[in-house]
């Protein structure tokens, strides 16, 4: 997700739906204190949490 991939794309990468892919994403959104994917791709970018 951090590298902008669509919940479709992540959820057939990781083997799981769409839907529980927009589950996780809601609740870390909710977590982390962000409104959005783009502050959490940041945040993520800041942490240097992003494996190559």
């Amino acid at each position: 997700m951090a590298r902008g991939d669509a919940n479709a794309d992540v959820g057939r990468r990781l083997g799981t739906s769409e839907a529980t892919v927009k589950t996780h994403v809601s609740r870390a959104l909710a977590k982390l204190g962000v409104a959005n994917r783009v502050q959490l791709a940041i945040l993520v970018h800041d942490a240097d949490l992003l494996e190559e």
